[in-house]
């Protein structure tokens, strides 16, 4: 699904008005007429007739569209109380004209215009059951300070106190909806559901929106814009699906052989590390690739060849260091390469000197094999990122950083990318021309083209443990190496390590799982993925 940035909006609303002809009433009425079926669906009738609905109304659209909300619940005799943040006089446009709709039907309107009157506001807010935030909405650009901010917090503070449900019209005020930044202040706890209009707002799935968890809260509420518009002015990011995912995976030919899903190639490991190539080489098994070769320095070959049984050992030439050299690369481009169909390469290689030039030598010569680059091989890349260019049109590449090895990629800080991780990301994949899986707690994938990108918006803790990136890597390279179009891969794969977590979360909890039973349990996971899609269809 396409994520709509605040200027998405504008230019939909503008043609709205211009080439078809909407009045801007019809909007509000059709956001505010949805809020109300969604309340309905969401509570039930029976407990909004008991409880002390308070709906908070700022100046602008997003309170207008509340005070439609607030027709609705007191047309259909529910207890509501409509709190306004400035004189009536103040209300202008179709929210004036819905205020004074509102005022003559005889709905209670209590106005909370200035600072002296907050204590009244607190008072009022202690029997709420259910207050409804439609005070800022998808266009604030600017810090929230003073008489706004208190009001904000003191909502906030109540809320919490009081455990008081929170429904947010559009956004949580405060929130900016390109960037999910707070502006000063906003809306943060007990947050039950966002009733958010027309398109998914891509500050929802960055920063401060993504660590409110609002993918889990959203309600997407169609006020019937023109498909149309919808469609030309979204942006190019969007949010990954179980659906998208399953068309980039189909079901396996009942008489296909082990050599129609390919043949990867998994060159990672040294002395300590050698489950990290382990798990780059079961995942990439569990994932569905036709055969596995994990191409390790030859001292690790007896601890790799008790570990595995589906996967083949290729012990390259270390001589006797337990990591990779320049003489491994020869060896692996001479012995271990032919009929790879994609190659991972760098879980747990280490940074020893002489394995910076065995990853020079061996990725100069890889020619016809897609490559996924992680870990230790992106810190060496970080060191001469002219190797990238110097390799740029002879074979596709993704590199999965997560933020830090991003910022030595790059020099940016990892604040910085973790605050802007999309510009960061196309900017980088553009430059270089290669796909991206930057890694946070969501997963941001780049096309190499520099301007399609994708958010994996799912969590769970279970990411949170060593040897994820490796899972990450070898599953990439499965559905590589089985001729899925490196862009998909990579999105596939970063939606099913999240997927496989959850579910094993379901089973096991969160405590004490880890890496390689993600990988494990991915072909359960798959099945399961399949099974809920074809349910919902």
């Amino acid at each position: 699904m396409k994520l709509y940035f605040s200027g998405n909006f504008k230019k939909i609303d503008e043609e709205c008005y211009s080439a078809f002809g909407y009045p801007e009433s019809i909007l509000m009425e059709n956001a505010g007429g949805g809020c109300y079926r969604e309340l309905l669906k969401l509570y039930g009738e029976s407990f909004l007739k008991k409880a002390n609905i308070i709906i908070i109304c700022g100046k602008g659209n997003n309170g207008g569209d509340g005070l439609v909300l607030s027709r609705y619940l007191f047309n259909g005799g529910f207890s509501i109380k409509t709190v306004i943040l400035a004189g009536k006089d103040s209300y202008k446009g179709i929210a004036g004209t819905n205020l004074d709709i509102l005022t003559n039907l005889g709905g209670e309107i209590i106005e909370i215009s200035e600072q002296g009157q907050l204590p009244a506001l607190s008072a009022l807010l202690e029997d709420a059951k259910i207050i409804v935030d439609a005070i800022f909405g998808v266009g604030l650009n600017r810090e929230i300070n003073g008489y706004y901010k208190e009001i904000i917090e003191l909502i906030d503070k109540k809320s919490t106190i009081n455990g008081i449900d929170i429904v947010c019209i559009d956004v949580p005020s405060g929130l900016n909806a390109d960037s999910g930044e707070f502006m000063g202040a906003a809306i943060k706890n007990n947050i039950k559901k966002v009733f958010t209009f027309g398109g998914l707002k891509a500050g929802f799935y960055i920063n401060e929106g993504e660590k409110l968890l609002l993918d889990e809260k959203i309600i997407l509420i169609d006020i019937n814009q023109p498909k149309k518009l919808l469609e030309e002015h979204c942006s190019r990011v969007e949010i990954l699906s179980g659906e998208d995912i399953l068309s980039y995976l189909p079901e396996r030919n009942p008489v296909a052989t082990k050599f129609d899903y390919g043949h990867l190639l998994v060159i990672a490991g040294s002395y300590g590390k050698s489950g990290a190539a382990y798990m780059a080489s079961l995942s990439g098994f569990k994932g569905g690739a036709g055969l596995v070769t994990a191409a390790i320095p030859s001292k690790l070959n007896d601890i790799m060849e008790v570990k595995t049984t589906e996967i083949m050992t290729y012990p390259a030439f270390d001589g006797g260091k337990g990591f990779f050299t320049e003489k491994s690369a020869v060896d692996i481009i001479d012995n271990a390469l032919k009929g790879k169909t994609a190659v991972v390469i760098g879980p747990g290689i280490g940074l020893n000197a002489e394995t910076k030039l065995f990853l020079h030598r061996l990725l100069t010569n890889i020619i016809n094999a897609p490559v996924i680059l992680d870990a230790d091989a992106l810190n060496i890349l970080s060191e001469d990122l002219g190797l990238l260019k110097d390799i740029k049109g002879k074979n596709d590449i993704v590199l999965t950083p997560h933020f830090k090895e991003m910022e030595r990629l790059t020099g940016i800080s990892r604040e910085i990318i973790a605050k802007n991780p999309l510009k960061v990301g196309l900017d980088f994949a553009k430059e270089f021309g290669v796909y991206l899986i930057l890694k946070g707690s969501s997963m941001y994938i780049f096309d190499k083209n520099g301007m399609d990108a994708s958010v994996q918006v799912k969590h769970s803790p279970i990411m949170a443990s060593g040897g994820s990136g490796d899972v990450l890597s070898g599953l990439a390279g499965s559905f590589a190496c089985q001729g899925i179009p490196l862009y998909n891969a990579a999105r596939a794969a970063s939606y099913l390590i999240v997927y496989s977590a959850r579910d094993l979360s379901l089973r096991c909890g969160d405590f004490g799982v880890g890496a390689a039973e993600i990988a494990d349990n991915i072909p359960y996971a798959m099945k399961k993925l399949r099974s809920e899609t074809l349910r919902e269809s």
